[in-house]
């Protein structure tokens, strides 16, 4: 029997850690092939980030050794691979993943063998039983490989029609050791229902295969029961576009119905289908009567119409966005718009009004801004389309937000990210990343949020102008605030290091999002948050009496830790008014209102605090009371 290792990975978030679910597909599709048992044997997967001597040492005479490779750990795979070929010269080394592209640079490594392209289990399984009867390799689909005369070949793409006879990891037992090994470790999972995706988007290399195909719905319920009876916690959903088939409400009420009766999962994180809003929005408040899900998906990436045309992607009119907005908000169902910076077309104006525009719309809960990315597999990656569009890219050092701060091993990972295009500068990149965190700290997270609303309405300050104000008072601000943007243009600026995250050891040892970092920095510190409230929010020429109130309103709305919630008045009726404000309505009634803002859960500590409100709830809208109506009670 010849030993197959396979190797999948990743970093740990705090004490959590994905099952390898990609590897293990594969390990379950090879097992469940008799003529493979009988000549092959799978190790448990390696998946722990440990010593590379380490794991090499601790193999058994491997005949073959397959690496899943991403952003995220292809380095450590490129060492861990040397490693394994000096103390075992005969192993064949595979490697495959989303980074592993047709362009076939990871040949060019002399301890790489052969490359498996697009999906593994199939194409694995057949390279294993070529390599058990000594076959020609080229007469197997989906891989590429060097000849007798070291040159590069590539076969005919793989793309399996159905998915009806894959076996599940899961319910094979593929990570009953993983499990019953580590107890100290929780569980994060995937899973899915359906592979591929019916758009083209230039940005993403999520699948390769336009035909769209579905896992039976016997596996999908036996694996949801498994998460379920197994006690995970947060399962992420590896659908493109969840909610694009009917039966997608059938699977999300079953999810439902496992949390009704053990508790588990606790979250369930899908990427919702854009173009299928009534379905995703039932399935959205399926999902969110049990807090299953962190909020519906209402992604743009990009709101200027040259981007989109580029990168080939239609959004939905922000006639219909807005109503759809107030379809969710009806229902207290939070949802997030993401947008991505970077992307051709687009310029430092038209990324910032672009955020503004989600917010004039009503997406006042929550917005995510990404780095656009190079992808090997995604068309943006093309060199063609790199040189029409002057995508300059930027090698940094790989930063996982969310993951423990430092970096152990000493083996860094890297993005390309694009720096700039022909209508972005660097410059540009650099003031519209600004822009995003203060937004998104100030407005999305909640800390001036109500302020913003109301100079819109009742003084015509429009969004972007609040933001732009308050960018260039915090930039040159004395004390911690000052110190802290200046630190984060310092890093955009200059740093190729990647460095482009936040971490302090009071929030717990994991690196938070610039913007996340921000507001726990200015929850710790209030009087730093009250100086930009004194500062910088006085300054618009709010009227004094309603000034006074709002800042009431406004601080004892963010939730902070210790507090089991609040009791106070206002002269006010702020919460009726931003619930229905609108250039018809802009001004507050002088109603004098008791409030009291009641919290779930109360927190003995800032880890805990930082972790379940902004990295769990961010989507949620938890950093606010006000965003959930039964923890407010006007009186």
């Amino acid at each position: 029997m010849k030993n197959v290792y396979f190797i999948q990975v990743g970093f740990a978030f705090d004490k959590s850690v994905y099952l390898p679910y990609a590897t293990g597909t594969i390990v379950a599709y090879c097992k469940a092939q008799p003529d493979i048992a009988e000549e092959y044997t799978f190790p448990e997967i390696i998946f722990r980030r440990d010593d590379v001597e380490a794991i090499a040492d601790g193999m058994d005479n491997p005949y073959l050794v397959a690496f899943s490779t991403y952003v995220w750990n292809v380095e450590f795979n490129k060492v861990l691979a040397k490693a394994v070929k000096e103390k075992y010269p005969e192993c064949i080394v595979v490697f495959g993943g989303h980074s592993v592209s047709d362009r076939m640079e990871f040949l060019s490594k002399d301890y790489i063998d052969i490359l498996t392209l697009g999906e593994g289990e199939e194409v694995t399984a057949n390279l294993l039983r070529a390599l058990r009867d000594g076959t020609d390799l080229s007469e197997c689909a989906g891989i590429a490989f060097r000849d007798t005369d070291g040159c590069n070949i590539l076969t005919p793409p793989y793309c399996p029609d159905s998915l009806e006879d894959y076996p599940s990891p899961y319910l094979t037992g593929v990570f009953d050791s993983i499990i019953e090994k580590n107890p100290d470790v929780m569980f994060d999972t995937i899973i899915e229902t359906n592979r591929g995706c019916p758009y083209n988007c230039a940005y993403c290399d999520w699948s390769n295969h336009k035909k769209l195909r579905l896992f039976p719905m016997e596996k999908v319920k036996g694996e949801l029961r498994w998460l379920s009876d197994h006690n995970i916690e947060y399962c992420f959903c590896a659908d493109a576009n969840f909610g694009i088939f009917e039966r997608d409400e059938e699977i999300a009420q079953y999810i439902v119905e496992l949390n009704k009766q053990t508790g588990f999962p606790k979250v369930f994180r899908p990427c919702y289908e854009k173009n299928s809003a009534e379905r995703v929005f039932r399935i959205s408040k399926a999902l969110n009567s049990r807090g299953l899900d962190k909020g519906a998906t209402m992604a743009y990436q990009t709101l200027c119409d040259d981007a989109l045309k580029i990168i080939n992607r239609k959004n939905l009119t922000m006639e219909h966005f807005s109503g759809l907005m107030a379809d969710y908000n009806r229902a207290n169902i939070p949802t997030y718009s993401e947008l991505i910076l970077g992307l051709p077309g687009e310029t430092a104006e038209s990324f910032c009004q672009g955020l503004c525009k989600l917010l004039r719309a009503g997406q006042h809960n929550s917005i995510s801004v990404y780095y656009c990315e190079l992808l090997p597999n995604a068309p943006m990656c093309n060199p063609d389309f790199m040189k029409e569009h002057k995508i300059e890219p930027m090698k940094v050092q790989f930063n996982h937000i969310h993951s423990a701060s430092g970096k152990k091993d000493g083996i860094p990972e890297y993005s390309y990210l694009v720096r700039s295009t022909s209508t972005l500068p660097r410059d540009g990149w650099v003031y519209a990343n600004l822009f995003s965190i203060c937004l998104q700290c100030f407005h999305s997270l909640g800390l001036l949020r109500y302020f913003a609303i109301y100079a819109y309405y009742a003084l015509s300050l429009d969004y972007y102008d609040f933001y732009s104000g308050l960018l260039d008072f915090c930039l040159e601000s004395e004390g911690r605030i000052g110190g802290l943007f200046r630190e984060i243009k310092r890093k955009l600026d200059g740093s190729l290091e990647g460095d482009w995250n936040h971490s302090n050891p009071v929030f717990g040892n994991v690196t938070w999002f610039f913007e996340e970092g921000l507001f726990l920095e200015l929850l710790y510190d209030s009087k730093e948050y009250e100086k930009i409230i004194d500062g910088y929010v006085r300054s618009l020429g709010i009227d004094g009496d309603v000034f006074a109130e709002l800042c009431k309103f406004q601080i004892n709305a963010v939730k902070k830790p210790f507090e089991s919630g609040k009791a106070f008045e206002c002269g006010y009726d702020f919460a009726s008014y931003f619930s229905n404000v609108s250039a018809e309505n802009p001004l507050p009634e002088k109603k004098k209102t008791a409030y009291i803002f009641e919290a779930a859960k109360v927190y003995d500590n800032w880890p805990a605090f930082a972790k379940e409100t902004v990295w769990y709830g961010r989507r949620k809208g938890a950093t606010l009371y006000t965003n959930n109506i039964s923890a407010v009670k006007s009186v």
